[in-house]
């Protein structure tokens, strides 16, 4: 099938985006951007039959034809990727990730055909991911999962990727929130909450005051 390419050579992401794939997914698979229509038709078309047993509630498929309308003119994020992968002319994967928060990148969606799995592709993309989010400045890259999906749980474990919560959700079930931290100072704060001896000079200056506090505390309870 042919659809419209999505490139504009003025804006930062695009250029950065262009350096990163260049050379494709494991530089062999081209990789196309695409507009989000066009991303949903490919997988209708192509993916929807080898999805998994999950059982899921489309949003967008819940909402009245107005709301719909509604729904994609104000809810555009700022940096959006839907990425068709081929295979010379056969599309092989989609891979769907935008930003959630001003410094946040949301990995939203992927699918690889069946043919294609054990080959390192969704390895390769998540290191690209990783790559590309870094170099636009993000401090965190998060991605969810339903909790029962252990070989996407263990691809970004391996990628430093860490629990950051669980949530029932009402459109996929339970699934599992993970986080992956571009910024150290960030990830040592987790840490930190997470119950792990672990802090910064950053964010020790950075407390408005209360690192300082607790410390006193600390030291005086120990006298």
């Amino acid at each position: 099938m042919s659809y419209n390419i999505v490139f504009d050579k003025s804006r930062k992401q695009d250029v950065i985006f262009e350096k990163i794939f260049k050379y494709g997914i494991l530089n062999k698979y081209h990789v196309d951007r695409v507009d989000y229509n066009t991303y949903w038709e490919i997988y209708e078309t192509e993916f929807a039959e080898q999805h998994s047993s999950e059982l899921t509630f489309i949003h967008e498929g819940l909402l009245s034809s107005k709301e719909k309308e509604l729904y994609l003119e104000y809810n555009h994020p700022q940096i959006s990727n839907f990425l068709v992968v081929k295979d010379n002319n056969k599309i092989i994967a989609l891979f769907r990730s935008e930003q959630k928060e001003e410094n946040l990148y949301y990995m939203r969606h992927a699918m690889v055909n069946k043919n294609y799995r054990r080959q390192g592709i969704y390895n390769d993309y998540l290191t690209k991911v990783i790559q590309y989010a870094k170099e636009m400045v993000f401090s965190q890259i998060v991605s969810c999962f339903v909790a029962a999906n252990n070989v996407i749980h263990q691809a970004k474990v391996k990628k430093e990727f860490y629990v950051s919560s669980f949530e029932i959700h009402p459109e996929y079930g339970n699934i599992i929130w993970l986080t992956h931290f571009l910024n150290d100072d960030l990830k040592k704060a987790f840490y930190f909450r997470s119950g792990m001896v672990e802090f910064s000079k950053k964010l020790f200056q950075n407390s408005e005051g209360n690192a300082n506090n607790l410390l006193n505390k600390i030291l005086k309870s120990s006298q």
